[in-house]
Formats: C-alpha cells, structure tokens, sequence
C-alpha cells in the first residue's frame, strides 16, 4: 500500500473533505458523499456552501478525469472555498486487493466517540497520521476505543465474519460511517447474511474466519492478519468474495446510469 492520498495543499484544518472514486466520467455514489459533506458542513458550521455548483464541478472534473479519485475539500478561512483535487493513481495494489493485507493495532486511545467528531469527515488527520507513526510498517493499523474496543482503521471501516453473521462496529462506538460500509451492509442484506452492529474485542477479531476494510478506493480489502495472527483459512474468505462480487456489479450498473 503507498498510503492514502494527500489531501488539497491549500486547506484549512477546521474544513471538510469527500475522497470519491471516479469510473467512466462518473463519480460513483455522489449523492451519498454530497449529503455526509452536507452533514459534516452543518456540524463544522461551515453554511455559505453552494452544492449546486459544487456538484457541476465535481462533474465536469469527472469526465475530464475518466478514471481516478477526486476530492472534494470545503475550507473556513475567509470565506468558504471549494477545492477540487483530481489523481489518477489508486492507492491500492492488485496484489492487495487479491490476496489481503496485514493488520496492526495501535495502544492510542480514540476518543472520538465520546465526543461525536468521528463522523465528521475533518480535513484535520492528525490522529490517524500519529497513529500509522506507531507502526509504519503496516499496510493500515486499527484503532481502539477509550474501553478497549476495536473502533476503525485510519482511513477504512474493519467488518469480520463469526459465526455467519457480518460484525462491524456501530456509528456511536466512534467511527465514521463510510459509503463503502453502508453499501456492504445493503449487499449483505440482500445476500440474507446477519448484519450486527456491535462493539468487539481484538479476541473477537481474532477468532473471525473471516475480515475485510472497505472505502471507496479500496471497495472491499480482504485482511488476512491481525497483530501476527492468521485470519481465517482461506483469504479473501467466501463471504468475502460474494461481497466483493456484489459491490463491483453494483459499480459497473452505477456507471451506467442505473441504481443497483
């Protein structure tokens, strides 16, 4: 993994930010990361945002881009001022996206689920940058609660099969509730698997049988270790597969105009 994209040079601390996947000319799931940046806005305080314009920009630059990321960045310093950032380079190897990745948890303490700030999507990433110092030789490190428990990942959301039911922990245990993470719920439903919303221990994680990140870039990361245990027999896992499956049809339906 080569790390997450920088976020736009110019920006403010106190701002907020939508990382998108673009395919085709089209920025997948744009309702979806228009309304969390709406929300993020409101909680900010930022209020002078033009959405209307916004959106044609994020358009515009999707069809120029074709295939890539493009970031969305609303900034407070004077007045407010969108900032679109445009690659074309995935963070993400095939190799990584095939055959998993392995996992450290970090001591830090995550405290934003007592404070509600974890689902606002800040242009302020101090906490993850401290956290990946403390083990930098990880693809992506987990991070723990103020109790103990396993929250997220710097940039993803951490799901794990136990028993046939999909794990991941909820909304108020101080996560950002990501697009991806919603959307593998959605498929998980409709696949008829259980989907439980609860916290979780590292021993719980480690007796899953099967694991897996998601955002947007990524989609679905099969993780095949967790602090030098091995999860699961086979990675990525059947469930796994099913979903990574459902997700890419999902896309390629998306980027034709029609809603899965």
């Amino acid at each position: 993994m080569r790390g997450s994209s920088p976020v736009p040079e110019e920006f403010d601390a106190s701002g907020v930010f939508e990382t998108c996947r673009v395919q085709s000319g089209r920025v997948l799931h744009l309702e979806e990361h228009l309304q969390r940046l709406q929300a993020s806005l409101k909680t900010v305080g930022i209020t002078d945002w033009d959405e209307k314009s916004s959106r044609k920009e994020m358009d515009r630059s999707a069809k120029e881009l074709r295939e890539g990321i493009l970031r969305i960045a609303v900034r407070r310093r004077g007045a407010p001022r969108v900032l679109i950032h445009r690659s074309l380079e995935l963070p993400y190897s095939e190799k990584q996206l095939s055959e998993g990745i392995a996992l450290r948890t970090v001591p830090s303490r995550w405290p934003a689920g007592e404070t509600g700030w974890a689902q606002v999507k800040s242009s302020e990433r101090l906490s993850g940058v401290l956290a990946r110092m403390e083990a930098p030789e990880s693809a992506e490190v987990l991070r723990l609660g103020p109790h103990g428990y396993v929250t997220e990942g710097t940039v993803s959301n951490l799901f794990f099969i136990r028993g046939g039911e999909l794990v991941t922990a909820p909304a108020w245990a101080g996560i950002l509730e990501g697009v991806t993470r919603s959307r593998v719920i959605r498929a998980a439903r409709r696949m008829r698997v259980a989907v439980k919303e609860t916290p979780f221990t590292r021993h719980d994680l480690f007796n899953a049988e099967e694991a897996f990140l998601t955002n947007v870039l990524m989609g679905i990361l099969p993780v095949r270790q967790v602090d030098g245990r091995r999860i699961g027999e086979k990675t990525p896992g059947p469930v796994t597969r099913k979903l990574m499956r459902a997700l890419r049809s999902f896309d390629r339906l998306r980027t034709r105009g029609d809603r899965p």
